[in-house]
């Protein structure tokens, strides 16, 4: 069994040889070729060189395309700032003025280079791994990209006050997540990872999100492909059914609080889980405490076959020692599912 069989069987809730697992690790490549961020995130194949790293080294059964959403926000005119370890950053909204909608331009997927970086990191990775491994594409939802355009205060406000601005911002939006979700799936996506940072309990109310949920639906319906919902760094349960609603919708990443268990109570056990353990965490993990979360995690899930191990949150920070993650995947390797 490769690791793409191993993933489509836990979609479809089919025993595997062992235990399915993925890691965000898409940062991390940068260390394991010991690379500079910045030259990492512009130069599509030296970042497929340190995924191949990444690949050599913890052999994941999901790989991941690029987690950048600045870059994809870089695509709409944003500027961006690099840190030395770390992914790029946007410098500053874009959108100061709602006037500035109008000029808002939807990027161009053959010309952007932006989007070019992305597209071209899934080629690298499907023309080598497609088959044999499932590949993940990071994309931002439609509803959250005018946060990182405008800033949350001011799209919040726009939400509230401005309903004719909301749809003329979302029609780009959402026209934008359509062209550029079903353009990596046809680079060779198995599926897209859409992580909500924006629309959670964590910042808006259940009235906002419910506005919001009929632009998602419009947008999720026009991929040619499955959809994860990703914690994105927030809680996801309050509005977990709804999402589960969704088209195409396959699988979601909780955060690391909250409960497999509650899930499975409100959305049932056909979706896929992952997530529990954070990504970012396991920089100032010790090794026995990187595996004894693993396996409180792995017993938990022990009996569920519509289960992926995956991290939660941002990416596996750059200075996490190799030990610490090689723990994670051989405590998974060598766990007894079922």
């Amino acid at each position: 069994m490769n690791s793409l069989e191993r993933i489509l069987a836990a979609v479809s809730g089919d025993d595997t040889d062992y235990q399915p697992f993925t890691l965000l690790l898409s940062l991390y490549g940068a260390s394991l070729i010991k690379s500079d961020t910045k030259a990492y995130y512009r130069d599509a194949a030296l970042w497929y060189k340190g995924q191949r790293a990444v690949i050599d080294s913890f052999d994941p059964d999901i790989v991941i395309t690029p987690f950048s959403f600045p870059i994809e926000a870089e695509a709409f005119g944003s500027e961006l700032v690099f840190l030395d370890h770390y992914g790029p950053n946007v410098k500053k909204p874009i959108i100061t003025e709602l006037s500035q909608i109008d000029r808002l331009t939807v990027p161009d997927l053959e010309t952007s280079p932006s989007i070019q970086f992305f597209l071209k990191c899934t080629n690298f990775l499907s023309d080598d791994f497609g088959g044999n491994k499932a590949i993940a594409s990071p994309i931002h939802s439609p509803a959250d990209i005018p946060a990182l355009l405008m800033g949350i205060e001011m799209w919040i406000d726009t939400l509230l006050f401005h309903p004719k601005e909301v749809e003329k911002i979302m029609e780009k939006t959402v026209d934008h997540f359509v062209q550029f979700g079903n353009e990596l799936i046809e680079k060779g996506a198995t599926f897209l990872v859409v992580p909500v940072n924006f629309t959670t309990p964590m910042i808006i109310t259940e009235k906002i999100f419910n506005h919001l949920l009929p632009y998602l639906a419009n947008a999720f319906r026009q991929i040619k492909g499955p959809i994860v919902i990703h914690n994105g760094g927030s809680k996801l349960m309050p509005f977990i059914h709804y999402f589960a609603k969704l088209p195409n919708v396959i699988a979601f990443v909780l955060e690391p609080t909250e409960s497999f268990d509650e899930a499975r109570r409100i959305i049932g056990d056909k979706v896929v889980l992952m997530g529990n353990i954070d990504g970012p965490g396991l920089l100032n993990y010790t090794k026995d405490k990187a595996q004894e979360i693993t396996l409180k995690i792995l017993n938990n899930r022990k009996a569920d076959k519509h289960f992926i191990f995956a991290t939660s949150n941002a990416d596996i920070p750059y200075d996490t020692p190799v030990e610490t993650i090689k723990t994670v995947v051989d405590t998974i390797r060598n766990f007894n599912k079922y």
